[in-house]
């Protein structure tokens, strides 16, 4: 772990391992004056905190199968990354979708703790969506910009710079991954639709949850701001 600038500390936790590693500094990581700390393991993040040191959960959910293509396009070419497939570029995406290697929904299978190979039913779809809706602030990919305002009126952020937030959004975003996608509908599309399908049942109920969210940020801002009087 190492400091890259003031208040934010390069850690690993992308891997269980990592977050071990972390859980032995977190009284360090805390006092150190860290406010977010960013995890694709939700029980084993989650459990980074405890009674005296509470957190609260926020995710920007997206399509399951944009977030499969991405990845796979990604992890071809990021040779930086411990995930990196060099073996990938030998292969179509559409190769890779209709192999045994794919492992399909990740979301639905960290909500519930349930392992990779362990075949899911409707009951962990429904705990999904309780923890979802009880446990999470939702944004949406697709939607950036209604989903920075709701996260900062519910977390009460403010920006250092005027415009900000939108620059980044739409200037020169740092973190962009070009990629061919592949037609909805396609032969390839309706294979991982099924492969999928708990987790593309999830985000078509995240999507619900965001957009009730608005209401409840409003009452939030209005209770922050002193305006709430109900």
């Amino acid at each position: 772990m190492e400091f890259k600038r003031n208040n934010i500390l390069n850690m690993d936790t992308t891997s269980p391992d990592g977050l071990q590693k972390s859980f032995v500094m977190r009284e360090e990581i805390f006092n150190a004056g860290i406010d977010v700390i960013v995890s694709n393991y939700f029980l084993a993040g989650a459990a980074f905190f405890t009674e005296r040191r509470r957190g609260r959960t926020f995710t920007v959910m997206r399509h399951p199968i944009d977030l499969a293509q991405s990845l796979f396009h990604y992890r071809k070419k990021a040779n930086w990354e411990r995930t990196y497939r060099k073996d990938w570029n030998l292969i179509t995406f559409a190769d890779y979708a209709s192999s045994d290697a794919y492992i399909g929904n990740w979301v639905v299978h960290q909500l519930t703790g349930t392992m990779p190979w362990v075949a899911l039913t409707e009951d962990h779809l429904e705990k999904a969506k309780k923890i979802l809706k009880k446990k999470v602030f939702i944004g949406i990919a697709d939607q950036m910009d209604e989903t920075v305002r709701q996260l900062r009126e519910y977390f009460g952020w403010k920006e250092k710079e005027q415009f900000c937030a939108f620059n980044h959004l739409h200037g020169n975003p740092s973190n962009t991954n070009p990629h061919p996608l592949i037609k909805r509908g396609s032969e390839t599309w309706n294979v991982l639709a099924e492969k999928e399908k708990w987790d593309m049942a999830l985000y078509h109920y995240a999507l619900e949850l965001f957009a009730g969210q608005s209401e409840m940020v409003k009452t939030v801002k209005l209770y922050r701001d002193g305006e709430w009087t109900s």
